[in-house]
């Protein structure tokens, strides 16, 4: 390792170029996080409530648009799907999450339940009762089978399940990147979006934009990566 890196010599742009060098597409997961009907959807609850979900829409067509571009060169491309059961959910879940006569998001079996964005043939698709992704251990096996070290954070919300996702991911071990312009919250919570992508960058992950990524980690450069000439 860089002598320059250990002992704090470096600029943060030093460092995150570093960092992000290091990076092997192979070797990295990218987590689609949450893309439901409840979420997305104007018929989904979130809306039904008064919630302004076009952020979280937008979000998912975007999402639509990019991963054709990086399928090919993942290592895993897993899609989480939030299932609030009654029957899975820990007391404080219940205490927070049943309350106020308001209606329960993406409950088990309901029409918001469902993807509002369908994986490719070649994806994963993950349950999760929690919050974060790290939660679903077949998740947990398939990185530990196919050596990933990276976990690339796209989907919603921003604040809640993807920042739950970065904290988690980076407590593991995981090198945790967040796609700035593939993450979204409703418009309500924009504020909490913004800090979310500050915290995320400032203590727990590197945070870049799609366009970024996809120069970075092109075909090109994977296939230089595996015969080592990166």
């Amino acid at each position: 390792m860089n002598s320059r890196f250990t002992s704090g010599q470096l600029s943060r742009d030093e460092w995150r170029s570093i960092v992000l060098s290091k990076v092997d597409p192979k070797r990295t997961a990218l987590a689609v996080i949450d893309l439901q009907n409840d979420f997305c959807s104007e018929q989904g609850a979130l809306a039904a409530l008064g919630s302004d979900v076009s952020p979280c829409k937008a979000v998912a067509e975007r999402i639509a648009e990019f991963l054709p571009k990086v399928r090919e060169q993942m290592g895993v491309v897993a899609f989480f799907q939030l299932v609030y059961d009654i029957d899975e959910m820990s007391e404080s879940q219940r205490e927070r999450l049943i309350r106020d006569g308001k209606p329960l998001v993406c409950g088990a079996g309901s029409a918001g339940c469902e993807l509002f964005l369908r994986p490719a043939p070649t994806d994963l698709l993950f349950m999760k009762h929690r919050y974060s992704v790290f939660t679903n251990e077949q998740f947990l096996g398939a990185l530990r089978a196919r050596s990933i070290n990276t976990v690339v954070a796209i989907g919603v919300d921003t604040q809640i399940c993807v920042e739950g996702t970065v904290r988690h991911g980076y407590d593991l071990g995981y090198r945790m990147l967040v796609l700035s312009d593939l993450v979204a919250t409703r418009s309500s919570e924009l504020a909490r979006h913004e800090n979310s992508l500050a915290l995320c960058e400032r203590y727990f992950s590197i945070t870049l934009d799609s366009s970024e990524f996809l120069r970075r980690f092109s075909p090109r450069r994977a296939v230089a990566l595996q015969h080592g000439k990166v």
